[in-house]
């Protein structure tokens, strides 16, 4: 008798990713580029080619809610990306995260390796700036 195979939620893998740019590392974007590659197929920018002064105007131009392929989302769901500002209160866009539903998310910093929190929790409660849905997913 063959055992029923369980089914692993498609988050599970990407917990505990460690923070950085190396091999087996990855940034927030790099997080949500990953999820967005192996979970939906799409295949976003890496922007690592360029300057941190053009990744803030993507993130600014996200966050102005400009024709970039992605759009605010009627009601957030799993996928959409989630614009966080910094720890300090920053008023700009600085990092993002995926929702896993509308009431969790996974993301990536400095200071902790891939982690799964509420969107309630304290560490990003206050950092969340809205949500995008990419035109694809």
């Amino acid at each position: 008798m063959t055992r029923p195979q369980i089914m692993r939620p498609w988050w599970e893998k990407y917990i505990g990713l460690p923070f950085g740019d190396g091999p087996g590392e990855v940034t927030c974007w790099g997080l949500l580029r990953a999820i967005y590659a192996a979970e939906l197929k799409i295949d976003l920018p890496s922007y690592g080619e360029i300057s941190a002064r053009d990744l803030l105007r993507i993130a600014r131009t996200m966050e102005a809610h400009k024709d970039d392929g992605w759009r605010v989302p009627a009601a957030p769901r799993a996928f959409d990306g989630v614009l966080m500002r910094g720890h300090s209160g920053t008023a700009r866009v600085v990092h993002v995260g995926v929702l896993i539903d509308p009431t969790r998310l996974i993301h990536v910093e400095e200071a902790s390796a891939a982690v799964v929190v509420p969107v309630t929790h304290w560490t990003v409660a206050r950092r969340i700036m809205g949500y995008r849905r990419h035109v694809a997913a």
